[in-house]
Parts: structure tokens; sequence; C-alpha cells
């Protein structure tokens, strides 16, 4: 169930942490890079040296037990990493790549633009790399405390402010180390474009999922304001500007969800049918399908809640999920009776094959049979009497045998 008074989450409080020396490996040796490059490669000993690329970064800890720590960093250059491996640091979901302002990674990174072969901007000393952190530090102040809080998650969605910093701060880390524009004008906060058009509004937004809010939100982000030209009107936007987006679109969409709720809870119908067994079963025929909505609204409503994408359509994926976990239970029960079949017949078979040995053997002195057919059953775990057949049937196929062979 999601919880409509739950505390908004606050952007962290920003620090710059200076990086040590033990944190950074030594800067790469211009002079043997040059040289490896100058004869094809002859001069293997800096090859290493011109391989280390850009790695020296911006690293800001937007959530987690770091979150708010911004500093410089230094990848080890000198240290092959495997391609199949998925341990680099930073992790590559959080490099800044401001296409679309949808996902705030727990931890973002800038790759700075220097190298010994970029003359504006050679590979940056320890004492130059923590000072750079310093003076880009109020760009990233200003990204984290314009992050807007997802309600009801943990997460955070990005603002037309936030994105802006976030951009001033990449191009910090160009070589050519291009000053703060600001705001950009072709990012709009969502809750700015509904000021402007009320109409973008949707009724069914108030009672959409987190799943179907977020497709609604990806779509808003990437394309309404290329695909509604009213909108872009009346925000007095070129549609067709380069990286023009709606902001903020996650965020705003559950907030409106959750004013909309008035302060009750909310709960998907998927959730509530699966706290309520009895409306949807494996078994729960079309026709009764259709009636699912209304029952579970009309419940849902008594009990105070507020019921999220309600709709036959959810109804009827749950109602598949059910059939699939039968027959998901008939698969693995299946399997369970062959191999036990499997180990009864050659338990079976086992069994008999030793009573019968134990038949052959030669009757004790007073006539009585080796092992008698009480204790046999015992040991076999079957009755005396099916004991007592067994021996019958392999007498009577003795004799036969001994008929034919006369």
């Amino acid at each position: 169930m999601t919880n409509t008074q739950e505390t908004v989450t606050m952007p962290p409080k920003l620090t710059v942490i200076e990086t040590t020396a033990d944190q950074v490996p030594p800067i790469p040796d211009a002079e043997k890079a040059r040289k490896y490059i100058a004869t094809d490669g002859r001069y293997a000993e800096g090859a290493i040296h011109a391989s280390a690329g850009h790695y020296q970064q911006l690293v800001l800890h937007v959530s987690g037990p770091r979150a708010g720590e911004f500093y410089f960093y230094c990848d080890d250059w000198r240290v092959r990493r495997d391609p199949n491996k998925d341990d680099r640091f930073p992790p590559s979901s959080g490099v800044w790549s401001p296409f679309h302002w949808l996902k705030v990674a727990e931890i973002l990174h800038w790759t700075i633009d220097s190298h010994h072969a970029v003359a504006e901007r050679p590979f940056l000393t320890l004492e130059q790399g923590n000072e750079f952190a310093r003076k880009v530090a109020p760009l990233a102040e200003a990204l984290l405390l314009n992050l807007q809080s997802v309600p009801g998650t943990d997460a955070y969605d990005w603002s037309a402010e936030s994105a802006s910093a976030g951009m001033d701060i990449q191009a910090a880390c160009t070589r050519h180390q291009h000053p703060p524009k600001g705001r950009r004008p072709e990012l709009v906060n969502m809750a700015e474009a509904v000021s402007a058009y009320p109409a973008l509004v949707q009724d069914v937004w108030a009672t959409q999922d987190d799943a179907s809010l977020d497709t609604e939100a990806e779509i808003l982000n990437r394309y309404t304001l290329h695909r509604d030209h009213l909108l872009a009107q009346a925000l007095g936007l070129d549609p067709n500007a380069h990286r023009a987006s709606l902001v903020g679109t996650r965020a705003w969409l559950y907030e409106h969800r959750r004013k909309a709720a008035g302060g009750r809870p909310t709960q998907s119908l998927a959730a509530w049918l699966a706290a309520h067994p009895v409306l949807v079963t494996a078994d729960t025929t079309d026709a009764e399908l259709e009636t699912v909505p209304e029952k579970a609204g009309a419940a849902a409503e008594a009990a105070g809640t507020v019921l999220l994408s309600n709709t036959q359509h959810v109804a009827r994926s749950y109602r598949e999920q059910l059939r699939e976990r039968v027959l998901d239970e008939l698969e693995t029960y299946g399997a369970a009776r062959a191999a036990a079949e499997a180990a009864v017949k050659k338990n079976r078979s086992a069994v008999y094959a030793r009573l019968y040995r134990v038949f052959s053997w030669e009757d004790r002195q007073d006539g009585r049979p080796a092992v008698g057919d009480t204790d046999l059953g015992k040991l076999a775990h079957i009755s005396r009497q099916a004991v007592g057949k067994l021996r019958e049937q392999l007498d009577e196929t003795t004799t036969d045998e001994e008929t034919l062979s006369a």
C-alpha cells in the first residue's frame, strides 16, 4: 500500500571531500605516451601511459550512505579492467548524460576533459583537482537543493534548475571550461507546464498505479513538448528546440495522485486482489472478470482506500498470473510424481529380486522356509499374504518350466 502521509525525503547537504595522495594514481608520463605513439607502438613502455585516457572526474553522491559528498576522483589508469565485470567505480548508471531528465542516479559523475594531449587542460595534479572540486561545489549544491522528491518513494526527480546545474558542471569540465549559464529556457518544470496549460492534465493520472505513472512520466518527459504545439505555444517555446523537455514529470505525477487521494491510503488493484484472494482466482470466468472493477472499487471505498488502476485489464492480468502459477505447480508436481513412480518401480524390482533370492534358499531341516513370509513381509514393508502370493507364483513358474523341459 502506498502511504500518502509519508515524510518528504529532503536532498542532502553538500560536503566537499578533500581527496588525499593515497587515493590517486601518479599522473601518466606524457613523454612516454608520445614516444609510444610516435614509434607506432615500438616503445612498449609507454603503452599504458598512452591508454590512460580521461581518467579524472568529479563525483557527487546523491543518496546512499555517502549522500551529499562531492569530490575530485581519479580512476587508476594502471589497472586493466575486465570488460565483462560491472564493478567499476563510479558506476556507469551515474554517468552524466543530460538527454532526458527522468531518473536521478545514486552517484553522479562528470569526466574532466583533462589529458596530456589537451593543451587547454593537462592532467590535474591532486591540488588542482581538489581546488577544481571546491570551485564547482556551488553548482553541485544547486543541483542537490533543487532536486524534487518523488512522494511515496526514496527517489528524487530532476527540476529544470537542478538539471541546468548539472549541465553547468559538465560545461566546467570541458577543456574550454565554460562559465555557468544558469537555468536553461528549453527545460520546463512540469508544474510550470500545468500552470500555463491546464488541459495537459488527464483525469486518469489521479488513479494510476506506480508503473503506469512511470510510463506517463517518460512520455511527458521525452515527447510532449515536441508533440503538443499548444503546450509549447502556451509556454512561449519552440517545440523543436534542442533538448527541449518537460522536467520533474514523475515527481509531479506522484504528488498529483497524492493530493487527489485526499489523505487516504492508495493501493494498486493487483495488490488489493492479492490481499483479497476470493475476488479473483485462477478459475474466475471472463464474465466474472467484468464485475471485478466495480466490486473491488466498492470494497476499497468502504475501507477508505483509493484503488489504483482499477481496470478489467489489470484483473485479467492478475488471473493470468494465478493460472501460470497453477501450471507451474502442475509441472512441479508432475515431475515429482514421475520421479516418485520411477523410484517405486526401481525399488519394487529390487525388493522382488531379493525376495526371489531368499525363496531359493534351502528350507530348514524341519521343512519350514529359510525365512518365513511374515518376517519377509516386515523387511520388505509388504503384507505376509503378498509375500506368499509371490512365492506361489515363483513355484508355479518353476513347475511350468520343469513340465516344458520334460
